[in-house]
């Protein structure tokens, strides 16, 4: 009885060599549209969670930076010897009479202790307005000016003790996530997270 020939046939070799061909082959044209697809989806769903991460953070740093220059206006007052005042400016030079801190600040030497800066009166910082949509209010007391007298006092321009809170907020109707700039009356200041109903 003669046993058949163990060697492969021709048609199963053909079929092997395609299998492999098909297992090394690129992505089709529906494939890579498909993969682009998924991609952009998860791209659109990544920026869509990265955004209020990215406007917290930068309403937190910009709260900060304020909070710095008043600890930089009562410590030079203390070195200088004289009042120093942080006020509203949208210039970088001169204090504004209205309009809030969201418009930028200066500090400088208020030798005359009125809360507007004179040409003679150094300038010691000068910062720029805030980023758009981002809003700096502050209460009746501070609501354009924070003035330190060298023994490291808040005082508004009468000589009487000055406090109260600057908020700052992400402009909108809705209910969003703020800081509270808080100066009480022997002039130290520190930032309270706070919830408004709305802002501005």
């Amino acid at each position: 009885m003669q046993h058949g020939d163990p060697s492969p046939s021709k048609a199963q070799t053909a079929s092997a060599q395609r299998r492999r061909r098909g297992s090394t082959r690129g992505l089709s044209l529906l494939e890579l549209v498909l993969a682009l697809g998924l991609f952009s989806v998860l791209l659109t769903l990544g920026a869509r969670t990265w955004t209020p991460l990215r406007q917290k953070y930068q309403l937190q740093a910009q709260a900060q930076d304020l909070l710095s220059t008043l600890s930089l206006a009562r410590s030079e007052a203390q070195k200088r010897g004289t009042r120093v005042t942080a006020c509203v400016s949208d210039d970088g030079v001169r204090c504004q009479s209205q309009g809030h801190w969201t418009q930028g600040w200066i500090v400088f030497e208020d030798t005359d202790g009125n809360a507007l800066r004179a040409d003679a009166e150094t300038l010691i910082q000068a910062h720029a307005a805030l980023p758009l949509g981002l809003l700096a209010i502050g209460n009746s007391s501070v609501v354009r000016y924070v003035s330190y007298a060298p023994n490291s006092r808040s005082l508004l321009v009468s000589g009487a003790p000055q406090a109260g809170t600057i908020t700052m907020c992400r402009a909108s109707t809705q209910s969003n996530s703020a800081w509270g700039l808080a100066i009480n009356f022997v002039g130290n200041a520190h930032l309270e997270a706070a919830t408004l109903a709305s802002c501005g």
